[in-house]
C-alpha cells in the first residue's frame, strides 16, 4: 500500500519464522511498531520506502537468520536501530540509499554468513560501523560509493571466504583498513578508484 504511515498494529510481534519485507511504502516514516521484534528467521528487507528516516523501531532486533537488505530508502540517514545485531545468518546488502551517511548502527556486527555488499550510497563517507566485523563468509563488494574516503572500518576483518572487490569509489584514498585481512578465498579485485594512488 502507498498510504501506510506507521506499523503500530504490529506491536505485539516478537518473532517471525520467515521473511519480513517492508517495501514501497511511500508514506512510512518509521518502524516503531516493530519495537518488540526480537528475531526474524529469514531475510529482512527494507526497500524503497521514500519517507523512512530511521530504523529505530528495530532496536530490540537481535537475530536475522537470512539476509539483511536495506536499499533505495532515499531519506534514511543512519542504521542506528540495528545495534543489537551481532551476526547475520545470510548476507548484508546496503545499496542505493541516497542520504545514508554512516553505518554506525552495525557496530555490534561480528560476522556475516554470506556476502557483504555496500554500493551506490553517495553520502557514505566511512565504514566505521563495521569495526567489529571479523569475517565475511562469501563475497565482499564495496563499490560505487562516491564519498567513501577510507576503509578503516574494516580494520578487524581477517577473512573473506570467496571474492573481494573494491571498485569505483571515487574518493577512496587508501586501503589501510584492509591491513589485517589475512585470507581471501577467491579473487581480490581493486579497480577504478580514482583517488587511490598506491596499495601500501
Amino acid at each position: 500500500s502507498t498510504d501506510i504511515t506507521n506499523l503500530d498494529g504490529l506491536t505485539n510481534i516478537t518473532s517471525l519464522g520467515g521473511r519480513l519485507i517492508i517495501s514501497s511504502n511511500s508514506a512510512l516514516t518509521n518502524l516503531d511498531g516493530l519495537a518488540n521484534l526480537i528475531s526474524v528467521g529469514g531475510d529482512l528487507t527494507i526497500g524503497s520506502n521514500a519517507a523512512l528516516t530511521n530504523l529505530n523501531g528495530l532496536a530490540s532486533l537481535a537475530s536475522v537468520g537470512g539476509w539483511l537488505i536495506i536499499n533505495s530508502n532515499a531519506a534514511l540517514t543512519n542504521l542506528d536501530g540495528l545495534t543489537n545485531i551481532t551476526s547475520l545468518g545470510g548476507g548484508l546488502n546496503i545499496y542505493d540509499n541516497a542520504a545514508l551517511a554512516n553505518l554506525d548502527g552495525l557496530a555490534s556486527l561480528t560476522s556475516v554468513g554470506s556476502g557483504l555488499f555496500i554500493s551506490l550510497n553517495p553520502a557514505l563517507t566511512n565504514l566505521d560501523g563495521l569495526a567489529s566485523l571479523t569475517s565475511v563468509r562469501v563475497d565482499l563488494d564495496i563499490s560505487l560509493n562516491a564519498a567513501l574516503a577510507n576503509l578503516d572500518g574494516l580494520a578487524s576483518l581477517t577473512s573473506v571466504g570467496r571474492n573481494a572487490i573494491i571498485s569505483l569509489n571515487a574518493a577512496l584514498a587508501n586501503l589501510d583498513g584492509l591491513a589485517n585481512l589475512i585470507s581471501v578465498g577467491g579473487d581480490l579485485t581493486i579497480y577504478s578508484n580514482a583517488a587511490l594512488t598506491n596499495l601500501d
